[in-house]
């Protein structure tokens, strides 16, 4: 028993007098794995250097890498810029591209990635760094807008496309009665036919399509209301109110009003009313009475929220009760009461068959055809709600549509993308979708 203890006595002794060397080389291990050295970059950047100098540069020591994840804007001169480098320690030999010896103050130029070598104090440590300085190659704020699929289905010019249960549909009103409907599992690229409908022989307003209420309602061109669970099996409302026009689903206030389907209904007397539905027990509330100048058909729909989170729609466009074109901008949050918008005619010729939408907190309007019949391929932007519109930036035009759009339908993507389906060019209907975002609405964050 002796000689054993005496055996593990001399072994635990033994492990504690290697102890500090086998501390001492998992430190040292431990301390290349962190590849540090006296040789490092302790800080890179433009410290001096006007309009960049916020922009953070990152040195990983274990990639050997110095950049930044936030790219410079676009067009910065970057191919003379001098650079801020602290070192932990440095000999003065730093060597750029291992060939051309920096010192302090040199000018640079870091249009294509350079390498950085530099050799501590005491000589013994050397470290090479890969410098890369990012720049945005594109201006963030241009539009971008491509043709994603010349297959999307030309029953008519005019289509309404919803996204349903994560396909896109596309819906169309022939005027034999009825709607026909396609139906993409491939975000557009291809479309098939659906099973014709049912229950629904009347001639319909395809712009009028709207969800309510776990429901989808049409408005039929005699005035009558239709809905439907599902988009095949449709039914006729109960209400006899006669519906004039069916612009769009209101979102309700947050303790103070319900949804409500927002329109124009005529009264006992014939009269044009401002209306909203509630429901087939509440039937339609009239509001104030439709003024003379104000769009009933043809008219470019959207809706969005106030700065202050009340929902409201609006309308630019399209015809009045005699047929005349409508230039104004109309808007309302409670589809009782609509008010003109612009205190001033518009700098934008009245037209028909636009569209109108809300993308990066502004509204836009594009497409349409004017007095003449001819296409605008002009896209105006308003920034107050529609108070005052002009002619987008050239950088967001969709220039790369040739000849313009109408009747085409417009839906933006979780504020990231633009969709446009379908249309009419001249005499010709378009079978393009196209697919189309600012391209700083792509950046990670954004």
């Amino acid at each position: 028993m002796n000689k054993l203890l005496y055996s593990i006595g001399k072994k635990v002794c033994l492990l504690v007098l290697l102890s500090p060397v086998l501390l001492g080389v998992s430190s040292c291990h431990s301390f290349e794995d962190q590849s540090f050295s006296l040789a490092n970059v302790q800080h890179f950047g433009f410290d001096s250097v006007p309009g960049i100098t916020r922009y953070v540069f990152y040195v990983d020591n274990f990639a050997r890498l110095i950049y930044n994840n936030d790219s410079l804007p676009y067009q910065t001169r970057i191919d003379s810029l001098v650079p801020s480098i602290v070192f932990f320690s440095s000999n003065g030999n730093v060597f750029i591209n291992d060939t051309m010896l920096w010192k302090p103050g040199d000018v640079l130029d870091f249009s294509r990635p350079l390498s950085l070598t530099n050799t501590s104090d005491d000589g013994k440590h050397q470290k090479k760094y890969r410098i890369r300085v990012n720049a945005h190659q594109i201006n963030p704020d241009s539009m971008v807008m491509n043709v994603l699929s010349s297959r999307f289905p030309t029953i008519a010019a005019r289509n309404k496309t919803i996204s349903y249960n994560g396909l896109f549909k596309a819906f169309f009103a022939p005027d034999t009665g009825s709607i026909i409907s396609y139906t993409s599992t491939d975000q557009g690229l291809t479309w098939s036919a659906d099973a014709p409908v049912s229950g629904l022989n009347d001639t319909v307003f395809i712009q009028s399509l709207t969800e309510f209420k776990g429901q989808y309602y049409l408005l039929g061109k005699q005035g009558r209301l239709y809905y439907s669970a599902d988009l095949n099996q449709w039914s006729g409302s109960a209400d006899s109110t006669k519906v004039v026009s069916l612009f769009a689903k209101l979102e309700g206030r947050k303790f103070l009003s319900e949804d409500a389907l927002v329109g124009i209904v005529a009264d006992n007397s014939g009269d044009l009313r401002f209306a909203r539905f509630e429901g087939e027990s509440e039937g339609w509330e009239c509001g104030t009475a439709v003024p003379e100048n104000f769009p009933l058909c043809e008219y470019a729909l959207t809706k969005y929220k106030t700065v202050t989170d009340v929902p409201y729609i609006s309308l630019l466009g399209g015809k009045n009760a005699s047929g005349a074109l409508n230039g104004d901008s109309w808007s309302t949050m409670d589809g009782l009461y609509w008010i003109k918008v612009n205190t001033k005619p518009l700098h934008i010729e009245p037209r028909q068959g636009a569209s109108l939408f809300h993308y990066d907190d502004k509204m836009f309007y594009y497409g349409g055809l004017d007095s003449r019949g001819l296409c605008d391929n002009t896209l105006y932007v308003s920034g107050n709600n529609g108070v005052t519109w002009s002619a987008a930036d050239t950088l967001l035009q969709f220039y790369s549509i040739d000849g313009g759009l109408a009747y085409q339908d417009i839906f933006v993507e979780e504020g990231k993308y633009i969709w446009i389906f379908g249309g009419e060019s001249g005499s010709n209907i378009s079978n393009k979708v196209w697919k189309g975002n600012i391209h700083r609405k792509l950046f990670p964050g954004k």
